[in-house]
Protein backbone atom coordinates (compact mmCIF):
# COMPACT_ATOMS: atom_id res chain seq x y z
CA UNK A 1 0.00 0.00 0.00
CA UNK A 2 1.21 3.70 -0.65
CA UNK A 3 0.72 5.77 1.78
CA UNK A 4 0.39 9.83 0.96
CA UNK A 5 3.88 10.11 2.50
CA UNK A 6 5.66 8.26 0.35
CA UNK A 7 4.52 10.17 -3.12
CA UNK A 8 5.40 13.26 -1.04
CA UNK A 9 8.14 12.05 -0.01
CA UNK A 10 9.18 10.93 -3.88
CA UNK A 11 7.90 14.36 -5.35
CA UNK A 12 10.62 16.12 -2.76
CA UNK A 13 12.87 13.77 -3.47
CA UNK A 14 12.87 14.82 -7.51
CA UNK A 15 12.43 18.43 -6.79
CA UNK A 16 15.80 18.17 -4.69
CA UNK A 17 17.42 15.77 -7.32
CA UNK A 18 16.37 18.38 -10.11
CA UNK A 19 17.10 21.81 -8.56
CA UNK A 20 19.66 23.11 -10.96
CA UNK A 21 17.47 22.61 -14.18
CA UNK A 22 15.37 25.64 -15.59
CA UNK A 23 12.10 25.83 -16.50
CA UNK A 24 9.68 23.28 -16.88
CA UNK A 25 12.77 20.51 -16.38
CA UNK A 26 11.80 21.63 -12.58
CA UNK A 27 8.34 22.92 -12.36
CA UNK A 28 7.08 20.19 -14.06
CA UNK A 29 7.20 16.82 -11.63
CA UNK A 30 6.56 14.58 -14.65
CA UNK A 31 9.48 16.48 -16.89
CA UNK A 32 11.56 17.02 -13.79
CA UNK A 33 10.97 13.00 -12.76
CA UNK A 34 12.58 11.59 -16.41
CA UNK A 35 14.91 14.61 -16.57
CA UNK A 36 16.01 13.10 -12.62
CA UNK A 37 16.75 9.64 -13.58
CA UNK A 38 18.28 10.30 -16.84
CA UNK A 39 20.81 12.77 -14.53
CA UNK A 40 21.06 9.87 -11.85
CA UNK A 41 21.61 6.95 -14.79
CA UNK A 42 24.54 9.61 -16.82
CA UNK A 43 25.93 10.21 -13.08
CA UNK A 44 26.79 7.04 -12.55
CA UNK A 45 27.89 5.71 -15.81
CA UNK A 46 30.29 8.63 -16.02
CA UNK A 47 31.51 8.13 -12.65
CA UNK A 48 34.70 6.47 -13.78
CA UNK A 49 35.60 8.82 -16.61
CA UNK A 50 35.24 11.63 -14.21
CA UNK A 51 37.72 10.64 -12.08
CA UNK A 52 40.27 9.65 -14.73
CA UNK A 53 39.94 12.91 -16.03
CA UNK A 54 40.82 14.22 -12.51
CA UNK A 55 43.73 11.60 -12.16
CA UNK A 56 44.91 13.12 -15.23
CA UNK A 57 44.86 16.87 -14.38
CA UNK A 58 46.08 15.86 -11.44
CA UNK A 59 49.35 14.41 -13.20
CA UNK A 60 49.25 17.31 -15.28
CA UNK A 61 50.03 19.94 -12.93
CA UNK A 62 52.62 17.68 -10.82
CA UNK A 63 54.86 16.87 -14.10
CA UNK A 64 54.32 20.46 -14.97
CA UNK A 65 55.39 21.85 -11.61
CA UNK A 66 58.52 19.40 -11.99
CA UNK A 67 59.18 20.33 -15.21
CA UNK A 68 59.62 24.29 -13.98
CA UNK A 69 62.21 22.61 -11.22
CA UNK A 70 63.90 20.37 -13.35
CA UNK A 71 63.02 17.02 -12.14
CA UNK A 72 61.31 14.63 -14.13
CA UNK A 73 57.80 13.23 -12.58
CA UNK A 74 58.39 9.23 -12.69
CA UNK A 75 61.78 9.91 -10.47
CA UNK A 76 59.80 12.61 -8.35
CA UNK A 77 56.93 10.10 -7.73
CA UNK A 78 59.26 7.10 -6.98
CA UNK A 79 61.55 9.04 -5.18
CA UNK A 80 59.27 10.60 -2.67
CA UNK A 81 57.73 7.02 -2.49
CA UNK A 82 60.76 5.40 -1.43
CA UNK A 83 61.30 8.51 0.95
CA UNK A 84 58.27 7.08 2.64
CA UNK A 85 56.72 10.71 1.69
CA UNK A 86 52.69 10.30 2.05
CA UNK A 87 50.92 12.55 -0.29
CA UNK A 88 48.51 11.84 -2.61
CA UNK A 89 48.60 13.41 -6.26
CA UNK A 90 45.28 15.57 -5.33
CA UNK A 91 47.79 17.23 -2.64
CA UNK A 92 51.02 17.54 -4.64
CA UNK A 93 48.68 19.28 -7.19
CA UNK A 94 47.92 21.41 -5.05
CA UNK A 95 51.38 22.13 -3.72
CA UNK A 96 52.56 22.66 -7.30
CA UNK A 97 49.68 25.17 -8.00
CA UNK A 98 49.22 27.33 -4.96
CA UNK A 99 52.41 26.52 -2.79
CA UNK A 100 55.37 27.16 -5.30
CA UNK A 101 57.92 27.19 -2.69
CA UNK A 102 56.80 24.40 -0.40
CA UNK A 103 56.68 22.33 -3.84
CA UNK A 104 60.37 23.55 -4.64
CA UNK A 105 61.48 22.15 -1.65
CA UNK A 106 59.99 18.90 -2.52
CA UNK A 107 61.84 19.02 -5.81
CA UNK A 108 65.02 20.07 -4.18
CA UNK A 109 64.90 17.20 -2.02
CA UNK A 110 64.65 14.88 -4.91
CA UNK A 111 67.17 16.36 -6.40
CA UNK A 112 69.53 15.47 -3.30
CA UNK A 113 68.39 12.50 -3.18
CA UNK A 114 69.01 11.61 -6.74
CA UNK A 115 72.64 12.30 -6.98
CA UNK A 116 73.37 10.90 -3.28
CA UNK A 117 72.01 7.50 -5.13
CA UNK A 118 74.25 8.20 -7.95
CA UNK A 119 77.35 8.57 -5.93
CA UNK A 120 76.21 5.45 -4.32
CA UNK A 121 75.83 3.75 -7.84
CA UNK A 122 79.18 4.78 -8.95
CA UNK A 123 80.59 3.65 -5.94
CA UNK A 124 79.28 0.56 -6.08
CA UNK A 125 80.41 -0.36 -9.74
CA UNK A 126 84.25 0.66 -8.55
CA UNK A 127 84.08 -1.36 -5.35
CA UNK A 128 85.56 -4.80 -6.04
CA UNK A 129 83.85 -7.59 -6.93
CA UNK A 130 82.93 -9.98 -3.60
CA UNK A 131 84.60 -13.65 -3.61
CA UNK A 132 82.86 -16.75 -5.07
CA UNK A 133 80.85 -14.06 -7.93
CA UNK A 134 81.93 -14.49 -11.08
CA UNK A 135 80.19 -11.55 -13.03
CA UNK A 136 80.13 -11.78 -17.45
CA UNK A 137 82.64 -9.36 -17.22
CA UNK A 138 84.90 -12.18 -15.75
CA UNK A 139 83.66 -14.46 -18.33
CA UNK A 140 84.26 -12.48 -21.63
CA UNK A 141 87.76 -12.00 -20.25
CA UNK A 142 88.46 -15.56 -19.77
CA UNK A 143 86.96 -16.31 -23.19
CA UNK A 144 89.25 -13.70 -24.81
CA UNK A 145 92.67 -15.31 -23.85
Amino acid sequence: MVTNADRVWKRQMYRRLTWPFRNRLWNCYRIGRREGRHYLYFATKFRSVRRKQINYIFTFRIAAGCAQHGVQYSSFMKSLYESNIALNRKMLAFLSLYEPRTFQSLCEFVKKKHSEAVSQGLASAIAPTPSGVITRDMIQKVSKT
